[in-house]
């Protein structure tokens, strides 16, 4: 059985209106080269990993992902990065023991009247 060059030329990419030949390898790193990282310091870094572990435990249950803004928010009254740190670890403590990240994290910043 032989191959077509048409066929194998359109298996390693795809046309453009005009009909060039264009391969996705090409398109994939100037997609790549477009997106920045958006964390920039190293308090957006400890949030981003409270973001993720919290939105890991909510995947297939009835809560909706978590957003990196609400967790600020909620985290906005830590003012230093070590007390941030301290916070995450006895979060990750907490989800070792007794299995939830998300149950201490809510559970400790709420306010007690």
């Amino acid at each position: 059985m032989e191959l077509s060059i048409g066929s194998v030329s359109s298996a390693l990419g795809v046309e453009d209106r005009v009909g060039n030949m264009i391969e996705i390898k090409n398109i994939l790193e100037k997609i790549d080269r477009t997106q920045k990282c958006r964390i920039t310091n190293e308090r957006q870094e400890i949030i981003y990993k409270f973001t993720e572990t919290i939105n890991n435990e909510r995947y297939g249950t009835k809560y909706k992902p978590i957003t990196g803004k609400a967790v600020a928010c909620k985290l906005g009254h830590l003012k230093d990065n070590a007390t941030l740190y301290y916070f995450l670890s006895q979060c990750k403590d907490y989800q070792n023991r007794h299995g939830s990240f998300s149950k201490y994290f809510f559970g400790a910043l709420k306010v007690k009247k």
